[in-house]
């Protein structure tokens, strides 16, 4: 998705964040431990070792200073970094406002 078109805007973030990743009818296939990249009240972006199926659910746990923020998304895109590396972009489906203020904790721009 291009800046311009983003509702939000993406805050450089780098927190752990376990996944579970779900087929297309919703059977769970795969999963782990990767590095975020940015968030932003719309989405996430992660650093994973290989592409994911753009549409596929994947719920998310997400640490971010002292707190855990679990909720689940959308793969919307993946960009391969050259270097091993795939970034993946995430669509947040719901995310409660309680944990806005979780990562605003620690990412106040979030709130902006």
């Amino acid at each position: 998705m291009d800046e311009e078109r983003r509702s939000s805007a993406r805050l450089d973030a780098e927190n752990l964040l376990a996944f579970q990743l779900y087929d297309i009818e919703g059977r769970p296939f795969d999963g782990g431990v990767v590095k975020t990249l940015d968030i932003s009240r719309a989405g996430i972006s992660i650093l994973s070792k290989s592409e994911m199926t753009a549409g596929f659910k994947i719920e998310l746990t997400i640490g971010v200073g002292d707190d855990v923020v679990k909720t689940t998304g959308i793969i919307r895109n993946n960009k391969d970094l050259g270097d091993g590396n795939v970034q993946i972009g995430i669509e947040f489906e719901s995310i409660p406002e309680e944990d806005i203020e979780k990562i605003a904790k620690v990412y106040p721009e979030i709130l902006k």
